[in-house]
């Protein structure tokens, strides 16, 4: 990815950045995310790339649980939400269409389409439970207040759902969803710790934000079984979230047992915000962690940054291809804008290798290549130059 050929690459300057600038208007001011309207988020290259490998580790963890990967059109039949009773719940946040009948509206809500979905199949047979499965969605709510990627009207996130006969099943498919997050949040490198409901099993993961705008007492959890009591009253961030989605009941869902009788299964619903995941990894990276962006979840793992007027020189060209042909990834930083701005762009996103090519590399036919934590360069042929590069990415998960 050459980053001149991003628009606004040049006002991606991350010089300023320092704790007391807010993340949301970090990420906005630089352009790395940019909203058409309030609450709609465009993702741009960069952080698009973030996005990504955040929702690989999470699908990929999530069929490690048995979760298989599904996808629902966004808008949803209204009496879907009928039958969950959510309209009321969601009647000041629906987005309508241009439907004439009223009939279909932008989904808010993803379990009650799988539910119908099932349901559909016929009545299950007890052998074929429990199902998962996880989905990328966006769901929609016009909020009246938005704050960048941390409260948006158009959420990302990976949702999950499951279907098993029995409390002991769906017991044991939310320690699965538990541990499906403690391994996707310690790949992707984010502090976080949970709380759970012993008597429902409903389960919340938080992290400390300074937009942090939710108590424990408030936590999805105290919509089940008995009230948890916190001696905190510290607000925090809500990262993701499961637990059993009672209105399942209103649907036309059953199972057969060994015995031939018809019974109601345990539906639960789980969700991991992707947003947020995005959110703490700028904000660790904005006051000042430069291993904020693990292996798994940076963009790149070179940073070529080009001082040369020559920015199209062929030298920069070979070196681009073996990396390719290495299946490394890279970014061209061939911007104008300074070495300065350069090497934080490199170090804000936990880049661990820095190759730059300037007019004394492009005469000796060389390249000064700069890990992250070493101050002086090393000035190496291309042969060495992607021996070193392997050495210092290798710890890439995928």
């Amino acid at each position: 990815m050459r980053l001149s050929s991003i628009p606004y690459s040049a006002s991606i300057n991350l010089l300023q950045c320092n704790k007391s600038v807010p993340c949301n208007r970090l990420l906005a001011d630089t352009n790395l995310i940019q909203q058409n309207s309030p609450g709609h988020i465009i993702y741009t290259p960069i952080v698009q790339k973030i996005k990504k490998n955040i929702e690989n580790i999470t699908l990929e963890n999530a069929e490690k649980y048995g979760f298989n990967e599904m996808l629902f059109p966004v808008l949803m039949e209204t009496k879907l939400l009928d039958a969950s009773g959510k309209t009321q719940e969601y009647a000041d946040e629906f987005y309508a269409p241009s439907d004439s009948k009223g009939n279909l509206i932008i989904s808010p809500t993803t379990e009650e389409r799988l539910i119908d979905f099932v349901a559909r199949s016929g009545v299950l047979s007890y052998k074929s439970l429990p199902m998962r499965f996880s989905q990328v969605s966006n769901v929609y709510r016009n909020l009246k207040r938005t704050e960048g990627l941390y409260k948006s009207r158009e959420i990302s996130c990976v949702v999950l759902t499951a279907i098993d006969k029995d409390n002991a099943t769906y017991l044991q498919t939310m320690k699965d969803f538990r541990l499906l997050c403690e391994e996707s949040f310690k790949q992707m490198g984010i502090p976080n710790f949970y709380i759970q409901d012993k008597m429902s099993g409903a389960v919340e993961f938080f992290y400390t934000t300074e937009l942090a705008d939710r108590p424990l007492s408030k936590s999805i959890i105290n919509n089940f079984g008995n009230k948890n009591k916190f001696e905190t009253q510290e607000l925090f961030g809500s990262l993701s979230m499961g637990y059993p989605f009672k209105q399942s009941e209103n649907f036309n869902l059953f199972y057969t047992d060994n015995r031939g009788t018809r019974k109601k299964p345990v539906v639960s619903t789980y969700g991991i915000g992707t947003q947020r995941c995005i959110h703490t990894l700028f904000e660790q990276a904005k006051n000042g962690r430069t291993d904020a962006f693990s292996p798994a979840v940076r963009p790149f793992d070179v940073d070529i940054i080009v001082l040369s007027k020559d920015t199209q020189h062929a030298q920069i060209k070979i070196l681009a291809e073996q990396l390719q042909k290495n299946k490394i990834h890279y970014c061209i930083d061939d911007r104008n804008n300074s070495m300065k701005d350069k090497m934080r762009f490199s170090e804000f996103f936990s880049i661990p290798c820095r190759i730059i090519i300037g007019d004394k590399e492009i005469a000796q036919q060389q390249y000064s290549v700069k890990p992250l934590t070493v101050n002086e360069p090393m000035y190496v042929d291309i042969a060495k130059a992607i021996e070193l590069v392997k050495q210092l990415t290798i710890e890439r998960v995928r």
